[in-house]
């Protein structure tokens, strides 16, 4: 098992991990996201690492900062992006993995706290909470809020 920093060449690797997730499909308001440029630009931010297993890569997650306009001051909002293991790999620590390097780069930043949005009634959901994330509320599309702050679980 190795761990690589997620780069542009692995863009194939994530639409191929992506789409083979059977839980957290895609929604509507996510396709942008999924957009090349628009994930290119995320990758080239550095907050990610793509996993392989042998010749196949099995999962990847990626930490990415988001502009927002809080109406008083410009500040970034610190966000995983996306954290996904095809189902074959799920349960060999790749996730973990994952989240810890990702959150480790968060910190090295000075981000104080980290948020994700996942489907509520997904396997997921109790991934994150072993993983030191705290559910806050829902967003405007119904799906789960979960938050880590700097230490947490450590």
């Amino acid at each position: 098992m190795e761990y690589l920093k997620l780069s542009a060449e692995h863009l194939k690797e994530v639409y191929d991990i992506r789409f083979s997730i059977t839980e957290n499909l895609v929604h509507a308001h996510q396709i942008q996201y999924l957009q090349r440029q628009q994930a290119l630009e995320d990758i080239a931010q550095g907050g990610g690492w793509i996993c392989r297993v042998g010749e196949e890569y099995a999962g990847y997650g990626l930490g990415i900062y988001i502009p927002c306009d809080d109406q008083v001051n410009y500040v970034t909002h610190a966000l995983i992006g996306g954290l996904f293991v095809r189902p074959e790999y799920q349960g060999r620590h790749i996730g973990t993995e994952l989240i810890k390097r990702i959150t480790r780069w968060f910190s090295d930043k000075g981000t104080e706290q980290i948020e994700l949005t996942t489907d509520s009634n997904s396997r997921a959901v109790e991934f994150y909470k072993k993983n030191g994330w705290q559910p806050a509320g829902l967003d405007e599309f119904g799906q789960l809020i979960m938050k880590r702050r700097r230490g947490d679980d450590e």
